[in-house]
């Protein structure tokens, strides 16, 4: 840290000179990562029987979906800009709001929820199935911690989780149910969705799992085995099979955990808690709710099995990562805009870890303003995380996101809610964040940024000080839109037809807090 005087005249001599007695910093070195090539994705490269298959399903969509459900669209928002409620109280709140409205979609048992927004590149079936295994963790992750007791919701009738989940589970994993979530293929969506499915099964075994007959929890785990046969992308994908292997050997002692898959994240990981997502793949935010969410809950099912990485290279990136908070905006980088409500998950995994890099006042701090500024902008509408950054922006929306994708943005509440009493992080006195307390110039080495925080602006910027792109010109850095035609072929087939729009890839190197550069 660096006070005000400090950090004025650090900055103008920077910009005037380089002293001479100043030894050069070494030159950025990317630590080079063996890449495979990438394979040929069916849905990437749709063939007219796909595309008939996708035109069937959105008619089985419009059929089958509820009406929109905003009743309480008005209120969550209220209850984030109301100070006088603790985060705890607001994130129950929250957990109330998401159900009820699940509870309104859902479809089949539970097995699959029909939520309104623009369609993925995959199937109206399959959203149709995140809108399931997406919130079924949020659920989970509430049962861990208060049991079998239903929960009111928002509408005054209680909301029975277990019952919710047992039905989708059952469901889902029966070949003669409407609701079943099919055979698994290389390269396949559900297998990103089975790991969700699995670690909501994994954190509610007390409820739903153990009461379950020996049929019941065969047929289950027959479903789940399925990803040990498929291939993912040589990306964070390895951590999907990974958490349904960790789960089926904590259920049942079957060990079939792909260790091949483990080392390769690991050869992903560049230093101080970055991973790079892919051999060619960009650093962002994927390792906040993507790599260590992830890794943090293989370490929570079985703990014995490298938890010295594991908590190591978290507390190296939350002792840099904690330093990209405001109360007002994050500097945003890279793609997923719309989960950016799981910002603040690695900090209360650190905290959780009894890492030393954040205190539970800060990881409280970080989490309430993320979710409060955010939700309190209209970023939660219909029952579900907008596809945006506050309310609903095409241009922001991924074409690998479906109308439910986005509640991996809950990725920082289900930590929440699964180690809130334990961490200390309900409990704690809210503490500043870096921002608030001083003026900083940070560098984050192993992925080339410089971030700098001003104190009296409480605006943060990233710098990163490498193009990802060569060939680039001020059209093509900008933000895209849909065209009219794409935006008739997404409507009438159900596919998404979305330009692509992650800046990193467009060549932008400068990020700030206050997120100019999506408006």
């Amino acid at each position: 840290m660096i006070n005000d005087t400090q950090a004025a005249i650090s900055l103008s001599e920077s910009a005037l000179h380089t002293p001479t007695d100043v030894t050069e910093p070494l030159p950025y070195v990317a630590k080079q990562i063996q890449a495979t090539e990438r394979p040929t994705i069916p849905y990437e490269h749709p063939t007219p029987a796909m595309y008939l298959t996708l035109f069937k399903q959105r008619l089985v969509r419009l059929k089958m979906k509820a009406a929109t459900y905003s009743d309480n669209d008005v209120a969550v928002a209220a209850c984030f800009t109301n100070d006088a409620l603790s985060i705890k109280n607001k994130c129950e709140y929250l957990v109330r709001y998401v159900a009820q409205a699940f509870d309104h979609y859902a479809v089949w048992d539970y097995s699959h929820a029909y939520y309104p927004g623009r369609p993925s590149q995959q199937s109206a079936r399959t959203d149709a199935m995140e809108g399931t295994s997406r919130v079924l963790p949020t659920i989970a992750a509430w049962v861990s911690q208060h049991g079998s007791q239903p929960l009111e919701g928002l509408n005054g009738h209680p909301l029975d989780f277990v019952a919710m989940l047992r039905n989708a589970f059952l469901a889902g994993t029966d070949p003669q149910h409407a609701g079943y979530w099919g055979e698994l293929h290389d390269y396949d969506q559900r297998i990103c969705e089975s790991a969700d499915l699995a670690l909501a099964l994994w954190l509610s075994r007390d409820h739903v799992w153990q009461p379950m007959n020996t049929a019941e929890q065969t047929q289950i785990i027959t479903w789940f085995k399925q990803v040990n046969h498929c291939q993912t992308v040589d990306n964070n994908w390895h951590l999907f099979p990974l958490t349904v292997q960790f789960v089926i050997k904590a259920l049942t002692g079957e060990d079939t955990i792909a260790q091949d898959k483990y080392q390769r994240i690991k050869a992903f990981h560049v230093g101080d808690g970055w991973f790079r997502d892919g051999a060619k793949g960009n650093y962002d935010y994927y390792n906040a709710w993507g790599f260590h969410y992830s890794l943090y809950w293989l370490d929570q099912i079985d703990s014995s099995f490298d938890s010295g990485f594991i908590h190591q290279t978290l507390a190296d990136f939350v002792s840099q990562y904690r330093y990209l908070f405001t109360a007002e905006g994050l500097p945003f980088f890279g793609r997923s805009a719309c989960y950016r409500l799981a910002a603040a998950a690695p900090l209360i995994m650190a905290l959780d870890q009894h890492s030393e890099a954040i205190t539970a006042g800060e990881a409280q701090r970080a989490f309430a303003t993320s979710l409060e500024y955010f939700i309190g902008h209209g970023a939660m509408q219909h029952g579900a995380p907008t596809q945006g950054l506050f309310d609903d922006d095409t241009r922001l929306v991924d074409n690998y996101s479906g109308p439910a994708s986005s509640f991996w943005s809950l990725r920082a509440l289900n930590i929440a809610l699964f180690c809130g009493d334990r961490s200390g992080l309900w409990q704690a006195d809210p503490q500043p964040l870096p921002i608030e307390q001083s003026n900083f110039n940070v560098e984050f080495k192993a992925i080339n940024a410089q971030v700098i925080g001003v104190f009296e602006t409480k605006e943060v910027v990233v710098i990163f000080k490498n193009d990802y792109i060569t060939e680039q010109n001020p059209l093509s850095r900008r933000l895209e839109t849909q065209s009219s035609r794409s935006y008739w072929l997404e409507t009438i087939l159900g596919r998404a037809e979305r330009p692509k729009n992650n800046l990193l890839r467009k060549g932008i190197t400068c990020y700030s807090s206050k997120m100019s550069h999506f408006f």
